[in-house]
């Protein structure tokens, strides 16, 4: 008998199984999971669904929180926690709600990623402090706000997020444009880097779902999606700022992007 692979499974399967554990281990080859093994990243949730130590920095942009799309989330988030699937997903707090636009160092990953011009046994505030002692001499140098519109319901398949992307060809080039000059401000670019996908997180899964539970949840997901959409189609973020975080509950500002004007 011949088990399915990950790349078998329907599509759906595979994005919620992908939240839970790395693709190479699920791909089944013997080299994946050697390499899975040696690149493990400890999970962002413990498996009683606590919020685990994550630590890291980033770049984001804050929802602002007397918006439309602000009191959308707030809905969702009611209708996450009275889902019935607290079992299984940690549901992120509202004040947490942000777009990251530039990821910062994972420090739990940075066996994986990590600027190329700090070592790689550095402390943490030795990178935080690096990284902030470049960026306050760095200029946004774009037009506020970053105007980013939600992915149509049928492409919502990231069951612990809403996907976004740039309004028009202007704001693809503002945006790749400004990732483009962080990357090399702070000599950081991920693999990731040109096909980065905006997006909100809502949720995080801590247990794998049963088959029906995943057919309710995806159904949740996409008519949470859709109410969403047609509340707040577009969302617009003023100037980023570079934050630390001991978890997925809170990011602390540290400093503020900002348009330097001769």
């Amino acid at each position: 008998m011949s088990w399915p692979t990950f790349l078998d499974l329907p599509v759906s399967r595979r994005v919620s199984l992908a939240t839970l554990v790395p693709v190479g281990l699920l791909l089944g080859a013997p080299w994946a999971i050697a390499a899975q093994r040696r690149n493990a990243v400890p999970p962002k949730f413990n498996p009683d669904g606590t919020e685990a130590h994550w630590t890291g920095n980033s770049i984001i942009c804050p929802l602002d929180r007397r918006s439309e799309t602000f009191m959308s989330l707030l809905d969702v988030h009611r209708r996450l926690m009275r889902s019935g699937m607290l079992h299984r997903i940690a549901v992120l707090p509202p004040a947490s709600y942000h777009m990251t636009i530039f990821n910062g160092i994972s420090y739990p990953a940075r066996h994986l990623d990590f600027p190329s011009d700090i070592p790689q046994d550095a402390d943490e505030a030795f990178c935080n402090a690096w990284f902030l002692a470049k960026l306050k001499t760095f200029n946004l140098g774009c037009e506020l706000p970053l105007r980013l519109r939600a992915l149509p319901v049928d492409m919502q398949t990231n069951l612990y997020n809403i996907l976004y992307e740039p309004v028009d060809d202007a704001e693809t080039r503002k945006l790749h444009g400004l990732r483009d000059r962080l990357a090399q401000l702070l000599d950081y670019r991920r693999p990731d880097h040109d096909d980065y996908r905006f997006h909100i997180s809502l949720n995080y899964f801590y247990s794998s779902m049963t088959s029906e539970e995943e057919r309710r949840f995806l159904k949740l997901h996409q008519e949470m999606a859709g109410e969403l959409i047609g509340r707040s189609p577009v969302v617009e973020l003023q100037n980023p700022e570079f934050v630390v975080f001991d978890g997925m509950y809170e990011f602390r500002r540290q400093f503020v992007l900002e348009n330097r004007h001769a």
